[in-house]
Formats: C-alpha cells, sequence, structure tokens
C-alpha cells in the first residue's frame, strides 16, 4: 500500500532556534536569504523526516517557492506551496492543469489583494505600526498577503482582516505568531491537497495519507487524510486538546 505524507514545514519539521528549548543536539535543515542557518530540526524530527522520506513526502507549506528552496529536506512528489495557492509537479514546475485552475482565480483576486495591501501600509505607516507586508508572488501569481511583525500590532488589523474574510466565501486569514497571512479562496491548502489525493487515489485506490502540522490552518488539509499527526507543542495542542 503507498503511503503519502501531507506535512506543513515550519514549526512542524523545522523551526528558529529559539523554538528548540533545551535541546543540544540540531540538524540545520533551512537556511535565509543570505545562506545563514535559519531553521533546524530535533533529533526526534530528524528521524520523522528520515521516515517520509521512505514513502511520498509532500510539503504542503506558506513558503514560497525560493524560500522552500532553502530548506534541505527531500522532497520526492509534488509540492504545495504558497498556503496551497501553488502546485509543483515532480519536477519542479507549476502543474499544468492547477494553473489552468488558478489563472481565473488569481486574476480576479489581483487588485483585490493590491488594494488590501495599501490599506495594511496606510495603518502601519499611520500607527507605526512593527510589521512589513507585502504580496508574495510565485511563477507570476498573487498568491496571498504576508505580514509579519511583533504579535501585538498584529490584531490592531483586526477591521481590515474583518472586511477581508467578508469579501468571499473561504477568504481567510492565517495568524500564527509573529505571522500573519490574508489568504484569497485559492490559496487553500486543504483544495491543493484534495486536488493530489485524487491523483495518487486513481494511480492506487488503496493509498494511505497521512497529514502532519502545527497550525489551526493545517487542520482542514490534515483532516482530508487517514491520519493526523502533531507536534506537542503547538497552536492546535495548545488551543485543540486542553
Amino acid at each position: 500500500m503507498p503511503i503519502v505524507f501531507f506535512s506543513d514545514i515550519d514549526d512542524t519539521l523545522i523551526q528558529t532556534q529559539k523554538k528548540c528549548l533545551n535541546e543540544v543536539k540540531l540538524t540545520t535543515n533551512a537556511v535565509d536569504a543570505n545562506g545563514q542557518p535559519s531553521s533546524f530540526s530535533t533529533p526526534a524530527q530528524q528521524q520523522l523526516i528520515n521516515m517520509c522520506n521512505e514513502h511520498i513526502f509532500i510539503p504542503v507549506t506558506g513558503r514560497n517557492k525560493a524560500a522552500l528552496d532553502r530548506v534541505s529536506i527531500n522532497t520526492n512528489g509534488f509540492q504545495i506551496i504558497d498556503h496551497g495557492a501553488i502546485v509543483l509537479n515532480e519536477k519542479g514546475d507549476i502543474d499544468d492543469q492547477w494553473a489552468t485552475i488558478l489563472t481565473d482565480q488569481s486574476l480576479d483576486w489581483h487588485n483585490i489583494l493590491e488594494d488590501h495591501l495599501k490599506q495594511v501600509q496606510h495603518i502601519v505607516a499611520k500607527k507605526s505600526l512593527a510589521l512589513r507586508c507585502r504580496i508574495i508572488f510565485d511563477f507570476g501569481f498573487a498568491c496571498y498577503i504576508s505580514i509579519k511583525g511583533n504579535p501585538l500590532d498584529l490584531v490592531k488589523l483586526d477591521e481590515i482582516c474583518q472586511n477581508f474574510c467578508a469579501i468571499a466565501d473561504n477568504a481567510r486569514v492565517h495568524t500564527n505568531g509573529d505571522n500573519m497571512a490574508l489568504l484569497p479562496p485559492f490559496a487553500c491548502k486543504k483544495l491543493a491537497v484534495n486536488y493530489l489525493k485524487q491523483h495518487y487515489l486513481t494511480i492506487n485506490s488503496e493509498t494511505l495519507f497521512i497529514g502532519l502540522g502545527d497550525s489551526n490552518s493545517d487542520l482542514p488539509f490534515m483532516q482530508e487524510c487517514h491520519f493526523q499527526m502533531i507536534p506537542p507543542k503547538s497552536q492546535i495542542s495548545a488551543d485543540k486538546l486542553v
């Protein structure tokens, strides 16, 4: 029976050094844009990574292609990036059928993302918030708005977030720590995972799917799998298992 692991990356398989607590033996598994070590795996995470690589391992991440390329975890199948907006084939190119599906939706939302970026930038400047924001583009598509910085300042964007979510069904805001993303409906990990599930089920109807993630926003795609795995210290465990 084939086994497919759909796994989030950051704070699931790797994390920054300050989040590794008292772990001494760490493996560097990602670098920043300057080539400096930025994220690490504990021995337990590295063992899990090795196990995933014995089967079909598909990252399901908010990272864009350039950021995922800086992660030194081998992938041996498709890739889901940009919070689900982009699906890459085994060669690292955007999947043709997915690109066709995405084109119309992305065009419709391009101006909406530009408008909301300007609104965020206006509030950041007006209130002197410790935030930086931009639209994440990948493969020519405007995928989502990324906002990073002080978590206490992120909450001051609540009105914009509510207005954004009211534009359409499944327009969402993802927040975890010092990261926020304003996600249009096509930037959806669940949709991308279901798309690839059908691909693998067509090949073998008995394929086993396992989902891994740390964030509440990972739960929808994880629940599409036969089993779910979460880190013991995560947003999911803090919010759902207490």
